[in-house]
């Protein structure tokens, strides 16, 4: 396809009823996403103005903030922009001039959280339409408004636009989705007044008129959740109904989205769901005659030029794909490779945590303005063991750098546990890492060779065989250690080995097959064994899943398992003893102990295989990893750095493994940088720094 036939290149021009039309260069916007980029009082920083302005350069034509809170008393995150006073001007007219400086437009949304913010974050009581809490934020009982109040929040959205109109912004996104104030009142459920604001559009429409009063001449737009998501939420209809009262001759366009904090799957979707999946309810925003954007699982090329072309809407709103990699948008617009999004949802689970982080993006988000990885001396040899996340990801920045990389895995194929979790029901989209990686290493002419079994105990004699400068050891986490009560047993194994032994129980196409175990047993419930157990479930065997855990995959946030652990609780077949122990199995049955157990424990059947998690055992060799830098590096007489999660002792997630193996590329890579010293010393502060 020619670049000048894609809608997605086509410029757009927004802008009525006498007001000044601005134009976008093409059809692709950044979507308002939270990131916890900001300062503590709401102040831009200089590490999101550089990760702002890096999606402009790569051709964005509209570039938004994230949702900024107007007033201080609707904060919701510990680090989010505000609008509320007059001192974030000056770092917000600085993001703009840069955006404008790529030749982006640059946009803002402008919110308040209502009763999703919480008084412990923001000092403030929170208030609400009614006093109902959101137990999803926190549960915090907000204050009622009273009428008056009510207006004195309006006024605050007017003032929050004339900053920002005064800090450079081109266009203005009223927020009137996702739970937040302006959808409380509009909801049933946060909305039991009796007064005028009872009419789910006046909030709505005050703050509109207000906000145009106050910027007569910017473009303005409004953010739709177009389906709420609770059952005794706004259903789609009902929504439609609200907007058709709005006073869109004020507005310039709508933003399409969906969900609340109470149904947060369809705020960040799943990639168990269909790409573009607020499509069809878009269509009747039609009638409104206002340019529409859209956003939602718009993670291709194509679904966006299929959205565009067939008039759905007429711009997109991007976030998890350009959060993965800004390349995505020359892969819209002409083609180009980027990094694919996977729909892990690390990025939208980390906001409750500090800095919005990528699992496939091991650069954005850790509190700095991302450092490339140095050019390595001509020549340099890095051989790479292990050919899961970390290993792939250390492998693609080395050879980046220059360096004649080598990998070595003893699996049949490239991917680790990458590999086993794109065939589980609730991560379909993790194939997109594990082909890129396969085409990234054949575009930098990385060796890698499966199949090749290692002895990590002779690193020595490995950088003798094959003449490395540098050995990384990306193995994955370290394998249970012995003494566990039945391991002998054929009937007991190792979850992930026993996958990598069974890729027929996995295929997608034979649900149901004589391949799926008709029972199995899983000890320890951490985010594989939820993955595998509601995978499993799903294609028809009984499960019993054992965990010590209090909860399933607590080391997982709360999106990545919004689907998969309810599912997994209303599955007939399915049984789950958390808080639990094994004590004891005989081949057919577990004895477990735990709170509320008799003394000597409680027999469980469990039949089929029992698969052990490694969150339940010891782990071989978990010694600090800077010792075994060290160590290694004197032994081998190269540098040696291990990646992947044993490092840092990190939960044993893919995010951590792609982002060690990030860092050991750039340990290695300085170390191999021309003119590094070679000294003992130097090798060996670099290999634990």
């Amino acid at each position: 396809m020619e670049q000048n036939t894609r809608h997605a290149a086509r410029p757009l021009t927004l802008g009525r009823n006498g007001r000044t039309p601005r134009t976008l260069r093409n059809r692709l916007a950044s979507a308002p996403m939270e990131r916890n980029y900001g300062t503590t009082d709401g102040r831009i920083t200089e590490q999101y103005i550089d990760y702002l302005v890096t999606r402009a350069r790569a051709g964005l034509g509209l570039v938004t903030t994230e949702a900024t809170f107007v007033r201080a008393d609707g904060k919701g995150r510990t680090h989010q922009l505000g609008l509320h006073n007059d001192t974030v001007i000056p770092g917000l007219r600085k993001l703009t001039v840069g955006l404008h400086a790529e030749g982006a437009l640059a946009a803002v949304e402008i919110n308040h959280g209502g009763r999703t913010a919480q008084s412990a974050l923001s000092g403030f009581k929170n208030i609400a339409p009614s006093p109902v809490p959101c137990e999803v934020a926190g549960g915090e009982v907000p204050r009622e408004l009273t009428i008056a109040e009510c207006l004195e929040v309006v006024e605050a959205y007017a003032q929050a636009a004339r900053r920002a109109v005064a800090a450079g912004f081109d266009v203005i996104n009223i927020h009137g989705a996702h739970g937040y104030l302006i959808h409380q009142f509009m909801s049933p459920v946060s909305n039991h007044r009796t007064d005028q604001f009872a009419a789910p559009e006046h909030f709505m429409n005050l703050v509109i008129d207000a906000v145009r009063a106050a910027v007569p001449d910017t473009i303005v737009g409004m953010r739709v959740s177009v389906v709420e998501g609770p059952e005794e939420g706004l259903s789609a209809e009902q929504q439609l109904a609200v907007i058709a009262k709005a006073h869109l001759e004020h507005l310039d366009f709508l933003d399409i989205s969906a969900g609340s904090y109470e149904a947060g799957e369809w705020i960040v979707q799943s990639g168990e769901w269909k790409p573009g999946i607020l499509a069809d309810y878009a269509k009747a925003y039609r009638q409104f005659g206002l340019p529409l954007g859209l956003a939602g699982r718009l993670n291709s090329p194509d679904i966006i030029e299929e959205v565009l072309r067939g008039g759905t809407c007429d711009f997109v709103s991007l976030a998890r794909a350009i959060h993965a990699d800004p390349a995505f948008v020359g892969g819209v617009l002409h083609g180009e490779r980027y990094r694919p999004c996977i729909a892990c949802n690390v990025c939208i689970d980390n906001l409750g945590l500090g800095q919005v982080t990528c699992t496939v993006n091991p650069a954005v988000g850790r509190s700095r303005i991302p450092v490339p990885t140095p050019a390595v001396r001509d020549g340099a040899r890095v051989v790479v063991v292990g050919a899961g996340p970390a290993g792939l990801t250390a492998a693609r920045e080395l050879a980046e750098a220059g360096a004649k990389v080598t990998v070595l895995d003893d699996g049949a194929r490239p991917g680790g546990q990458f590999a086993l979790a794109e065939r589980m029901k609730s991560t379909p989209d993790f194939h997109r890492f594990a082909q890129w990686s396969a085409e990234e290493n054949a575009r930098l002419g990385v060796d890698v060779r499966v199949g090749t079994h290692v002895d990590t105990t002779d690193i020595a004699g490995l950088v003798r065989e094959t003449a490395a400068d540098a050995v990384v050891l990306a193995t994955g986490g370290l394998r249970p250690a012995a003494g566990f009560l039945g391991e002998d047993s054929a009937n007991v194994q190792d979850v992930r080995e026993w996958l990598a032994g069974h890729p027929e129980v996995l295929d997608g196409n034979m649900p149901n097959s004589a391949a799926v175990p008709d029972a199995v047993t899983l000890w320890g419930a951490d985010s594989v064994a939820m993955s595998v157990a509601d995978t499993l479930a799903d294609r028809g065997a009984a499960v019993l899943l054992v965990g010590p855990q209090e909860t399933i995959a607590p080391e997982s946030g709360r999106r990545a398992k919004i689907l998969a652990v309810p599912r997994l609780e209303a599955y007939p077949r399915v049984r789950i003893r958390l808080g639990s122990t094994v004590e004891e199995y005989d081949g057919a049955r577990v004895r477990i102990s735990g709170p509320g157990l008799p003394h000597a424990g409680e027999w469980l059947d469990a039949p089929g295989p029992l698969l052990v998690s490694r969150s339940v055992v010891p782990l071989n060799g978990s010694v600090p990893a800077p010792v075994r830098d060290a160590e290694l590096s004197q032994a081998a007489g190269v540098p040696v750095t291990l990646a992947g999660t044993v490092v840092d002792q990190t939960p044993a997630i893919a995010s951590n493994a792609v982002k060690s193996g990030y860092d050991a590329a750039q340990r290695v890579a300085a170390l191999l940088a021309p003119g590094a010293t070679d000294s003992t010393e130097l090798t060996l502060n670099g290999a634990q720094s």
